[in-house]
Formats: structure tokens, sequence, C-alpha cells
């Protein structure tokens, strides 16, 4: 490290230029970075339900599924002016790229059928052929969709004063173009009369592409929050440009070298930008601190460029190697867009180390030496100094009491997660005054449920679903389906079955049955056109689904109600006969929960176990990468402590963000041992601790408040999935840097480990540097 740091400090301005040469490289591929977000990358892949959501899709095109509700202050939605909305509305979806014509669904669209029959005549033909003027009109077409309660809580209300179109899209086109085509058609049918919404999953992942476009002015933020910081930690405008100009770069590294790999923008990956920012920003200041120290006992600007990179580097090494590390291991969770982000931050970190072990260096070398008055400014901090000596006045003399309190504190907080609860719901990512969650919430309150339930059933053979018992028992999911209140509309191909029946009877209602033969179903299926039951059942009639739509996404709730499916499925079918519950929403919010559950405790575990090893091969002893995790551990039951004491839920972002704090978190401890090893061979330990305290201390201070105040920045955002980063963050910082400052110095005070005097050959030149202060 140190011929490292004499080459750096006597060819400063080659290191630059073949920076900014990089930098420039990289900065091209940002043109490949596109904003790019699927629903399946933002679900647990290998999770049973999304194969069953695969298989769905495969066997019966089930795609992204939106809808247009429109609803009238007075009267009901049978009156012309309204249904000619409905109309209208409806050839407008038809007409949308990417539409799936078969799925639109609307009481005048061509798919939702009336089926009546006269003598041999059977006449299947749309529910709304023209539209009514006089009123005995309008009141038959009014008993004629009643009649078919597959259509009731789907193309209408239970009170009829609202009324639905439903449509599924292809992935291909983008949902925000999707999106504001429905918006645009329903902005020409509101008035003050009549209320018109748009929901589903279109507009969901449509409000997260506007979201994710909003990182940034928050990059614009985490910028002068951070300068702001840095100023306080220097006063000196040299050092605090420096740190914001290595953090720009870092991030164009960062995007670059994804951009390069083919990673493309998502909520996740998009805020790896304020990450790296304040993470750069953050080390920065270590270097920086450790090169004001040895300037101030070489009063040589060179020299005190190669002792502090020399002293600095295989520690800022260490500390981010461990962040990276932690980071990459996120690489095994099953979600593809946390995958990502993992990987993205990893680099993002590296390009740190790289460019603050070169670039920083290089320019301080090239930059004038600081005057007498300005180290003079970043030695004095009026506030922050006094509240340091209290801190190590107290650590040094009472370890053991210290060490006593901060155990009643963590416990104290540890208990508020037997509180946690854990729901992964989507809406949970937005703020309630969102448009797309307030147009949610009036659909489910006043129309019907925009939560999706999609049972598959699957035959081992073709014509399956012609079988009489395979009928009924897709009746008996229905009905235990329907018994929930929460669930506003159920349908399969027994509803189809039963309406042609009692069509087949004169309009009998005693005659709304599955018939006994599985000729008689397949002749009735032959009676509906191609695209009439694509939807519900395959061309084969091998494989059916039971399609439902909810109001509520209670993550218990879906647990039971999932579990008495299956007791259905296991009882009222064949044995060759498959049913596989569930797809849909509601079984994507469970499988992040499930995921939440076993994958992020074992992910949280790969985290430590990862930065235990490094830190004890670091360190070459086993003890220091236990006393690394002290203060990490200590953090994330405040963290998680404090989520279940406030009824913040846990949800597979939230576990994320606690990851992410440890990775960050083990910095502090990693430098703070490492300056205290030095300080070790020249001092007794509690002079030893003290003086590190005093100066890695303080700079550890100002890296957690930078980096803290870089994702402090995102609660500025309307996105409450980056609010909620930008909180937890925050709180990891500044609980991990106050584990590291108390809690590691007193239990090393107490127990006096032996790794911190291990031999350690020093080049006696900076010995004054080591001890300045």
């Amino acid at each position: 490290m140190k011929r490292y740091a004499e080459l750096v400090a006597s060819r400063p301005r080659i290191f630059i230029a073949a920076v900014l040469l990089v930098t420039l490289g990289l900065a091209s591929e940002l043109r490949h970075l596109h904003l790019e977000i699927k629903l399946q990358d933002e679900v647990p892949r290998g999770h049973p339900y999304m194969a069953i959501d695969d298989r769905l899709r495969a066997r019966l095109g089930a795609q992204q599924t939106s809808l247009i509700a429109i609803g009238v202050h007075e009267g009901d939605i049978f009156n012309p002016d309204t249904l000619r909305r409905i109309q209208r509305l409806t050839e407008g979806v038809a007409k949308i790229p990417g539409v799936i014509p078969s799925t639109i669904l609307s009481l005048a669209a061509e798919n939702a059928k009336a089926i009546s029959a006269t003598g041999d005549d059977v006449r299947v033909e749309p529910l709304m052929t023209t539209i009514p003027r006089d009123t005995r009109g309008l009141a038959e077409l009014r008993k004629t969709v009643f009649s078919y309660p597959m259509y009731v809580g789907s193309l209408v209300t239970r009170d009829a004063r609202g009324a639905m179109i439903l449509a599924d899209f292809t992935g291909d086109v983008s949902s925000e173009k999707i999106t504001a085509a429905l918006e645009a058609l329903a902005s020409q049918e509101r008035n003050d009369r009549t209320d018109v919404y748009v929901g589903g999953q279109s507009p969901a992942l449509a409000a997260l592409n506007g979201a994710t476009r909003g990182i940034v002015p928050l990059v614009a933020v985490a910028l002068f929050i951070i300068a702001i910081v840095h100023y306080e930690a220097f006063r000196t405008l040299q050092a605090v440009f420096l740190p914001l100009v290595t953090a720009v770069l870092s991030v164009v590294w960062s995007l670059g070298i994804t951009a390069l790999l083919g990673f493309q923008l998502t909520p996740w990956t998009a805020m790896t930008a304020v990450l790296v920012l304040s993470v750069a920003a953050g080390h920065a200041v270590q270097i920086l601190k450790r090169y004001y120290e040895c300037y101030r006992v070489t009063g040589d600007s060179r020299e005190a460029v190669i002792q502090s990179l020399e002293r600095i580097g295989p520690v800022m090494l260490a500390a981010c190697s461990v962040a990276a590390a932690g980071f990459m291991s996120l690489a095994t969770f099953g979600i593809p867009a946390v995958r990502d982000f993992g990987v993205m931050a990893a680099f993002g970190i590296l390009s740190t180390l790289v460019l603050e072990l070169s670039f920083i260096p290089a320019c301080r070398a090239v930059l004038r030496a600081p005057r007498s008055a300005e180290a003079g400014r970043e030695r004095t901090h009026r506030v922050l100094e006094p509240a340091l000596d209290w801190l190590v006045t107290m650590v040094c003399r009472r370890p053991k009491a210290v060490l006593v309190a901060g155990a009643i504190v963590v416990l104290c907080a540890a208990a508020g997660t037997f509180r946690l609860e854990i729901n992964s719901s989507f809406r949970s990512w937005f703020r309630r005054t969102a448009p797309v969650i307030v147009a949610d919430r009036e659909i489910r309150k006043s129309f019907t449920g925009t939560s999706t339930i999609r049972v598959l059933v699957e035959g081992d053979r073709p014509d399956t679903l012609l079988d009489p018992q395979v009928v009924r028992g897709l009746a008996e999911l229905e009905a235990t389906l329907a018994r929930e209140p929460a669930i506003t509309n159920v349908v399969s191909f027994a509803d189809y079955t039963k309406v042609m029946n009692r069509a087949m009877h004169e309009g009998d209602a005693n005659a709304y049955t599955i018939p006994e033969t599985h000729e008689l179903i397949a002749q009735y299926a032959l009676l509906y056109g191609r695209d009439d039951l694509s939807r519900v059942v395959s061309p084969d009639y091998r494989a059916g689904a039971v399609l439902a739509l909810s109001r509520s996404d209670n993550v218990a709730w879906v647990q039971d109600l999932f579990a008495r499916l299956r007791q259905v499925g296991a009882t009222q079918f064949p044995a060759d006969v498959h049913v596989e519950v569930a797809g849909g929403e509601l079984a994507q919010a469970l499988a992040m929960n499930d995921t939440v559950v076993h994958e992020k405790l074992l992910n949280m575990l790969q985290v430590g176990s990862v930065i235990f090893i490094l830190s004890a091969l670091v360190f070459r002893s086993a003890i220091a990468g236990l006393f690394v995790l002290v203060p990490l551990i200590s953090a994330a039951l405040v963290n998680l402590g404090l989520m279940g004491w406030i009824h913040s839920w846990l949800s597979f972002a939230t576990a994320t963000y606690t990851a992410m704090g440890v990775s960050l978190g083990a910095d502090f401890a990693i430098y703070l041992l490492f300056r205290l090893r030095e300080e070790v061979h020249l001092k007794p330990l509690e002079d030893a601790m003290r003086e590190a305290l005093l100066t890695s201390g303080r700079a550890i201070l100002f890296v957690a408040s930078a980096i803290a105040a870089g994702n402090v920045s995102l609660l500025a955002s309307d996105f409450a999935l980056w609010r909620q980063l930008g909180g937890y963050v925050a709180l990891m910082m500044g609980t991990s840097a106050l584990a590291a400052l108390s809690l590691l110095p007193a239990l090393v005070l107490v127990t006096r480990p032996r790794f911190l005097s291990a031999p350690e050959r020093r080049d006696a030149s900076i010995g004054d540097c080591r001890t300045a202060g």
C-alpha cells in the first residue's frame, strides 16, 4: 500500500486522467439504461405460487388485468346515458394496443353472453345488442343481467349503481401507455353525475414507473444534504467539493457497469444511486479525516497523502469488501428485482473503493495544501466534541455499566419484534393519497374487489373439464370463495355450464345445476363461441381456472382461505385432477410473505456469516469477527423492534433494508478496531481506546451522518417504499454507529482480546501520524 500511495502521489494527474477516461466510457453506457418494470421481476420467481401463475398464463393466457369502474350519483347504471358511456369505454378499450380481445368483459362486450333456448333453437348472443330507450326495455336488461350470478360483482355491482369494464393486457406493451390510454378514455366519460376510476395491475405498474423516475430530484436533494454534513465535518470548501465529485463519479460508474451488464432500472435498482452516493460520500470522510491528521503532523501535503493512504487503504479495502460481499449475498434472493439491486449495490461500493483509493488522493496531491485556518476549522466542532468527550469518558471509565445499559436498551427495543406483522401488500408501497391508491380504494369500496385469486385445475388428459365430477368440484371451490364477505365475484366453467343447462330447460330456475353426463356438458360447451370460455377453460378442456376478486388482502385471511381451498381440491376431485392453489395478486403477496419469513431470514444469516468470515480473516481472529457483529446485531434488533412497536409491517422490502443496514454498518466496527490496533502498539489499552474514539470515532460519526443524510432525502419521495428505505437505513446507521462507539469499545475494555495486540509490521516513519489527533 505504501508503494501504491507513493505512485499516486508522484503521478496524480495520470490517475485523475485515467479515472475521467473510464468515467466517460461508463457514462456512454448509460444510454442503454432504460426504465423497465415487469410484474414477474417484483415477485419471488422460485415460489410455487409463481409457478402456478406461469401455468395459468400458458394454459389460459392470464395476463395483467385492468379495469374501468363507472358509477352514478343518482339512480342506477341502467339508463341510456350511462349505458352509452359503458359502450364507448368498451369500444375504446378494444382499440388499446396490447389488449387481449377475448378477455374484454362489460355489459356492452361481445364476450358477455346471454343465453336463451326455445325448442330446438338456442341463442347465444351479447347481453346488450342495443341500448334500450324505454323504461320497460331497461328493466328487462337489468333483470337479464342479474339472472347471471357470474356477472354480478364483475360487470355490475350488487346495488346496480356501478359497472365495470375488465380486460387483460400482454406484457409486451408499456404499462404506462396502457394506463394513459385507459385514463384518457375515463376522462372523456367523467362528469358531475358520473364517476369513472381506473384500476388493476397496469395502473399499479405504471405508478411504479412514475415513482422510479422520481429518483432524479432525490439524488439532487441527497447531494445538497450530504454537502451540508461534509461542511460541518471539515469546514472547508475543498473537503466538501472533493467527496461530492467522488460520489457523483461513483454513481456514474455503478450505473454504467450495470448498464454494461444488461440490467434495467426498477424501483430497487434506481435507489442504488442514492445508496452509492451516500456511501461514497461517507467513506470519503474517513480518508480525508486521516489526511488532515497526517498533515497536521508532517506539514507536507504530499507526504500526508502517502501516509494517510497507507494507513486508511487497508481498512477501506476490508470495509468495502465486507459491505460489497453483504450486498452481493442478495443475489441468492428469490425476487429478481432484489437480486439485481444486490448486484448493482455491490458494484457501486466497489466502484467507490476504486475511486477513493485513486481519485481522492490524486486530487488531494494536486490541490494546494490546506491553510492553517482551514486545518483549524476542520478540528473544531462545538456540538460534536463535548458529546464525543462525554461518550469517551463514560466508555473508558465505566465499560461494564455501558454494556449493561446498552443490553437493557437493546432488549427493550427487541421486545417489539414479537409485535411484528408480516405483510407484503403492494398497496403499502404507496402513500394513501397516491392517485393509484385513491382509485383502488374507491373501486374496492363502491364497486368490486381489485385483488385477484386464480385457482388452477388441471387434468392428465384432454377433456378433463368436461367430467361432471370435475365441474362439481369447480362449483364447490366457487362456493368456498363466495362464502367469504370480502370476495365480490367468482366465476368458473361451472357457471357457464349451469347457465346453459338452465337455458336448455327454458329458464327454469331449478335447472341452474350441473348436468350429470360428460356428453351433455360437452354439447353445452360447443354452443359457446370460441372466445366465450377462454378465461376459464383451455381449448382442449384439460385445464381450467376459478377466478375471484377480493376487497381484502389480509395475509392471515388469505392463508386460511387457501388452506380451505386446498381441502376442497383434495376431497372433491378425481385422483388424476390436480388443484393448485393459487395464482393471482393475493398469491403473489403471500409468496412475498413466505419469502420474508424464510429467504430473508436466511439471507440475513448469510450477510452476518459473510461479515464474520471476512472480518475474522482481516484481523486473523474469530473473536474479532464476533466483535464486529456485536454492534450490527444490536442495531438490527433495535430496528426490527422499533418496527414492531410502531406497528410498521415487516415486508420483503423492509427486511431487505435491515440487511442493507447491517452490510453498511459493518464498516464502523472495522474502522474502529483497525485504528485501535494501531494505537494499542504505542500506549496502554485505555489510552489507545480514547485516542481511537476521538479520531476514528469522530470520522465514524460523520460517515454515519453522511450515509443517513443521503438516505433521509428519500423521505421527500411520494413512494412509500423509498420513504421506508430512507427512514430505516438512517436509523440503522445511527444505531450501528452508536453501538460501535459504545458497546464495542466497552466490550473490548472488559474482555481485552488478544487480537488487538498481535504483532504488526509498521513503518516507523508514520508513527507520529498515527498518534496525531
